[in-house]
């Protein structure tokens, strides 16, 4: 067990069973690429729960904390917003396989529309270099 791993009380949060290991948030947040406050706002809003908490009371975060996190965070990187992540994450943990395909589809869709607008950004970054290197020849 690393420094920054727990044992977890089961019994505080994540329920009956055999005790787990679980790290502690600021290690989470090293692990995900995250900062404490975001995980704590993820905590708020329900998107994320720890797995257990130490005897003196820290939330712990086991591997299915940790894979929910970076999913988080791929898709915050991608640009959607917290309500769309929201929406996808309770049809995850509703287990109602139509409405994750269905907000599936929507976010595949809002990503298709960001790479778009990124590849017409793209475009014009390259022709305004090409346009520089032109009058740069062209001196004054």
């Amino acid at each position: 067990m690393g420094a920054n791993t727990r044992m977890v009380n089961p019994n505080l949060e994540g329920g009956p069973g055999a005790q787990k290991e679980g790290c502690v948030i600021s290690e989470a947040a090293r692990l995900c690429g995250l900062s404490v406050h975001q995980i704590r706002t993820y905590l708020d809003m329900r998107l994320v729960y720890a797995c257990g908490t130490t005897q003196g009371g820290s939330r712990l975060f086991d591997d299915g904390c940790l894979q929910r996190l970076a999913l988080i965070r791929s898709c915050r990187e991608a640009g959607l917003g917290l309500p769309e992540i929201a929406e996808f994450i309770q049809a995850l943990d509703n287990g109602d396989k139509g409405q994750c395909r269905a907000v599936e589809r929507q976010i595949q869709h809002t990503i298709a529309v960001k790479r778009a607008a990124l590849n017409r950004c793209t475009q014009a970054l390259t022709k305004a270099a090409r346009g520089v290197k032109l009058s740069a020849l062209k001196g004054p």
